[in-house]
């Protein structure tokens, strides 16, 4: 046995990066597991030709990310985040050196290995950005891949999780907006979201849910823990300005970020066959660095509203009302008049 693994395991090493019968064989079995044979259009009708399939997956993200346009909320203060780049410090931007390229094939691997020559003309780059606001349009091209959610049909478009492979140069683009957002979050974002924020952990709020239920025993008041989970929420986010401009984000800023979400398009990979290209209008992408703390931004006016709505009842405790709590898009509400709120 331990020979066997010897073996596979100097297989591994001395074949794994060349494109032998070793490598083809992984690739096919990772084919079969991931490939779609068989969706419903639109209309109900099953479709089994790969060409029409990734049209399919085409025109549903298609008007999933074409949305109009809405609300606004309040609050907070800004400082100096606007400043240019000095460097665009390749090294020091953390993207994994695993993660899949994008349209255009470069890895994070070459970006790190050529970080010398690249960095002062990436740097010149993401300044023209920030001044104009506009990002040429073959750099947000991104393509989609799809995995099936766990337990629910393959055969409908809306039952599969959707990654973005970008390009690792926008990525680090929208890396470095992350580093200057991610500070502010904790002083933007209230307590009872612990999705994306600095310093926060998902145990924070599982802790106050088992603190929540101990105390409704043995005070045995009556009310109702009622779970909620906005569907395609990542995808259907349609007003990222309205938000910044209410949390007072500098307008250069402002302008900065949504250069990476004016022009972007897509083209759904499966089977081997791309879909025509379309353009995408709303949603924070998954597969950027900056998405899903723009996206806790955006969701932070519907939470605001619940806290501070007298007609929605939380459960009272010794530190207060508690009505809320958040991890990203899952949201779970704490009411004490279920009949009423």
């Amino acid at each position: 046995m331990e020979r066997l693994l010897r073996k596979l395991n100097y297989s591994t090493y001395t074949q794994g990066n060349k494109a032998g019968k070793w490598l083809a064989s992984k690739l096919k079995a990772k084919r079969l597991h991931s490939k779609i044979t068989q969706i419903s259009s639109q209309g109900g009708t099953p479709v089994q030709n790969p060409k029409l399939i990734v049209s399919e997956f085409s025109h549903y993200y298609k008007n999933l990310y074409n949305l109009s346009t809405d609300p606004k909320i309040p609050t907070p203060k800004k400082e100096d985040i606007s400043s240019f780049l000095e460097e665009a410090n390749l090294p020091k931007l953390t993207l994994s050196q695993q993660s899949a390229p994008g349209p255009d094939g470069f890895t994070n691997l070459y970006y790190r290995k050529f970080a010398s020559f690249l960095t002062p003309i990436l740097t010149v780059l993401f300044n023209h950005i920030k001044l104009s606001g506009e990002i040429p349009s073959e750099m947000l091209v991104a393509t989609v891949v799809t995995i099936p959610k766990p337990g629910k049909p393959s055969s409908c478009c809306e039952n599969y999780r959707l990654i973005s492979l970008l390009n690792v140069d926008i990525k680090h683009y929208s890396k470095l907006l992350a580093s200057r957002i991610g500070p502010l979050l904790p002083s933007l974002i209230q307590l009872d979201q612990t999705g994306f924020v600095q310093g926060r952990q998902t145990c924070d709020n599982t802790r106050r849910f088992f603190n929540i239920i101990d105390l409704a025993h043995r005070t045995n008041e009556p009310g109702l823990l009622l779970s909620l989970d906005a569907e395609k929420a990542f995808d259907c986010v349609h007003y990222m300005h309205q938000t910044l401009a209410a949390f007072e984000f500098p307008d250069l800023f402002i302008k900065s970020i949504m250069a990476l979400y004016t022009t972007p398009s897509a083209k759904v990979f499966n089977m081997g066959f791309l879909s025509p290209l379309f353009c995408i209008s709303n949603g924070a992408r998954q597969g950027c660095p900056l998405s899903p703390l723009i996206f806790v931004l955006t969701l932070e006016p519907l939470a605001s509203h619940i806290r501070l709505t007298s007609s929605i009842s939380g459960l009272l405790t010794p530190v207060g009302e508690q009505k809320l709590a958040l991890f990203a898009d899952d949201i779970l509400l704490y009411l004490s008049s279920p009949e009423t709120s």
